[in-house]
């Protein structure tokens, strides 16, 4: 299991060239990829994607591979000719004016007169084997952040699985004890309504009985734990490319039994157990959405 942040960079120096690689990944429903750089070419763009298949499902991935060429024989040093002579003639009629001239050293520091260009797809293929091998190692350690953050993430859903397993156990207690003071208070009910009148006591036992029926929790209950082990199951499970979507919709199942079983039961034993356990779904359903 794998979450959806994760980061990794690597600077590497070759000889007519430095390399800097970053790979950054933030919570997104589906998978989302942005490049960038000076060294972002169609061929590495490919590359990276196929690194990236079947490796992500979900998350907003950023990648930035930033290449800086090194020698005289790979700097295109541009002089942007007609702005430098632009300025020149702007400054002519001041200088006709007020006598000053303007050194030509002090224009040549004006922005975007100089621009230093190169291209990337000029790199030979041993150049391009080794650009491929360094991204190929910093998506590996991105791989691998997101691995540890997600084990991390998996210990903590397991311990309020455990902890929802408790109070599903105490729940049952509680219910239990709630079939059994069914009768006895239905039946208090009655002799409070009617006071002296004649009570049919066969009559009573129905009428305790429908109502214990329509007050019972047990099937949600019993759903309320099938999915907590569902969610056990999934987040244990090997091989599973991607679990956030189907963990969150667990957790929303989950969280739907427990507003049944508060509308169904006037028990405050019960309630208080309920809302116990409505904060650890909601701790798990936070947590859920950052794992892939």
């Amino acid at each position: 299991m794998q979450s959806m942040t994760g980061f990794a960079q690597g600077r590497y120096n070759f000889r007519d060239f430095s390399l800097f690689v970053s790979f950054k990944s933030y919570n997104n429903r589906y998978l989302e990829t942005s490049f960038k750089g000076s060294g972002m070419t169609a061929a590495s763009e490919r590359y990276i994607r196929e690194l990236l298949k079947e490796k992500l499902q979900r998350g907003k991935v950023e990648i930035v591979l930033d290449l800086f060429p090194e020698g005289p024989a790979h700097w295109d040093i541009r002089l942007n000719t007609p702005l430098l002579e632009e300025v020149m003639k702007r400054l002519a009629p001041l200088q006709e004016k007020y006598g000053q001239g303007q050194p030509l050293a002090s224009l040549l520091k004006l922005p975007m007169l100089f621009r230093l260009d190169h291209d990337p797809e000029r790199l030979g293929a041993k150049e391009q084997a080794a650009v491929r091998r360094a991204i190929a190692k910093v998506f590996a350690a991105f791989l691998e952040s997101r691995r540890q953050e997600g084990l991390c993430i998996r210990e903590d859903l397991l311990a309020g699985i455990t902890l929802i397993a408790d109070l599903i156990k105490a729940l049952r207690a509680l219910e239990r004890e709630c079939e059994k003071d069914a009768l006895p208070t239905y039946r208090k009910k009655i002799a409070r309504f009617l006071k002296d009148l004649p009570i049919d006591a066969k009559r009573i036992v129905q009428e305790a009985a429908i109502s214990a029926d329509k007050a019972s929790i047990a099937e949600e209950v019993n759903r309320l734990q099938t999915h907590a082990q569902r969610l056990k199951r999934l987040l244990l499970e090997k091989g599973v490319a991607a679990r956030g979507k189907e963990a969150d919709f667990l957790t929303q199942e989950m969280q739907r039994e427990t507003h049944t079983i508060a509308a169904k039961t006037n028990s405050m034993e019960i309630h208080q157990q309920i809302l116990l356990i409505r904060r650890e779904i909601e701790k798990i359903r936070q947590q859920v959405q950052n794992i892939e």
